[in-house]
């Protein structure tokens, strides 16, 4: 008996030091969560939208709030779970706002005096977006069979990079015979694509920051090409999007893509020889070709549309003039315009441009006021709505202050115009 009663308390005491040693290992974790993050192309540039953070066991969502993580240099906006992983919103801000839109001094020429001017500007060697992420546990969390992963002052370095959309373009380059430059361009087909049907083509091409040795940057510097190919967007409007690279290997061996002398460069012609090339072996619907771009990317799509008269059902045009005496070959044209108040060269010249287009005939509409750049979803809805019901085939709004590249920021986020494009035809 006596043993039996030892025995029953080693048992007991065996049950208990079991029982410890769960509970202890309920409170801790045994390794560190996996962290990735989600990387978009927004307006002002390519950046971080969510970050993942991983965990062993399925998370209860009543034990995370807002305050549960802290991501070095960005501000949370929401939490959401799948299974074992915790996806971290992060709160969007424009870039250009902390400026007021102002773009920056350019850099000091070498006798010291800053160069002039409100145009693009690129780092002659690039620098690839940083799309990692240093995450915080600042709080206890507990998994759903009642495990605690304790918080911890360890920054989680994220290991991948989703980079949406981007990942849904193919790299391709296009082997000019006539200038002997071979261009590189990013192809995006609608979902279902089929040869037998008829596509509306959108024809982007960038602004001068992205003429870099970044082999993705027409698809990072903005989301003047990327907009077009999001799941929302082929929702409503299936399309092919063609978005041109410019590397600065050709800007140094060809020039520049377009100049303040806008003179006519091999560059355009390879561009617009790239255009035609996918017209003419995709399935393009010849009657809804649609070319956009912002500041040397506008100046492309107005040269080669005063080449095409007839080629364009229709062009969205950002940040960017030409030649207005040129223009005048656009006078038939159904073409969106959008500038701000402090581009020194577009505001002023496209303006010139409408007048010359009125003059000749057109039916002009300009914004009756200047648009707050800062306007919500639904003020921006309204002021498209007002643009729409006035009678006219070229229209040009203005946003208040603002300057060159603050423009194209704000300018494919908004959704009316987009619909504009795609609802014409020739």
């Amino acid at each position: 008996m006596k043993h039996t009663g030892m025995g029953a308390v080693a048992l007991l005491s065996c049950a208990l030091f079991v029982c410890s040693c769960a509970s202890k290992q309920n409170q801790t974790h045994i390794k560190n969560p996996t962290v990735s993050t989600i990387a978009e192309s927004f307006g002002d540039g390519q950046k971080v939208s969510a970050v993942i953070v991983e965990y062993a066991k399925e998370i209860d969502p009543d034990s995370v709030t807002l305050e549960t993580y802290r991501v070095e240099g960005r501000k949370i906006d929401a939490v959401d779970f799948e299974g074992k992983s915790v996806k971290i919103h992060l709160a969007y801000e424009n870039k250009w706002d902390a400026t007021g839109g102002k773009m920056p001094a350019r850099p000091k020429k070498a006798d010291g005096e800053e160069k002039q001017g409100d145009g693009p500007r690129f780092d002659d060697e690039g620098t690839p977006v940083d799309l990692s992420a240093s995450v915080v546990q600042t709080a206890d969390i507990r998994a759903k069979d009642g495990t605690i992963f304790k918080a911890s002052g360890e920054a989680w370095t994220s290991v991948s990079a989703k980079e949406l959309v981007i990942e849904d373009f193919e790299k391709k380059s296009f082997a000019d015979a006539e200038t002997g430059i071979t261009l590189p361009y990013f192809f995006y087909l609608p979902e279902g694509y089929s040869a037998a049907e008829k596509y509306p083509l959108v024809f982007f091409i960038p602004d001068a920051s992205a003429d870099t040795n970044i082999d993705t940057a027409t698809l990072t510097q903005g989301n003047g090409a990327t907009i077009w190919a999001t799941e929302a967007e082929q929702a409503k409007h299936s399309a092919i999007v063609v978005a041109v690279q410019y590397p600065l290997s050709m800007v140094q061996k060809f020039g520049a893509l377009t100049q303040d002398g806008y003179q006519w460069s091999v560059g355009l012609t390879a561009v617009d020889n790239l255009l035609h090339f996918v017209i003419e072996n995709y399935a393009v619907d010849e009657n809804r070709i649609y070319g956009t771009g912002q500041s040397q990317g506008c100046m492309s799509n107005i040269a080669i549309s005063d080449k095409h008269p007839d080629l364009f059902a229709a062009q969205f045009l950002v940040a960017g003039q030409w030649n207005v005496e040129e223009m005048a070959a656009m006078k038939d044209k159904k073409l969106w315009i959008v500038v701000c108040e402090g581009d020194e060269k577009a505001y002023p010249e496209m303006s010139k441009a409408v007048d010359l287009w009125e003059s000749l005939g057109s039916k002009v509409a300009r914004g009756e006021a200047m648009w707050n750049p800062k306007a919500s979803a639904d003020e921006m809805k309204e002021n498209v709505s007002a643009m729409l019901e006035k009678d006219a085939d070229i229209r040009m709004n203005v946003f208040a202050g603002g300057s060159h590249m603050y423009t194209w920021s704000i300018a494919y986020n908004i959704e009316g115009i987009r619909d504009w494009l795609f609802a014409q035809s020739k």
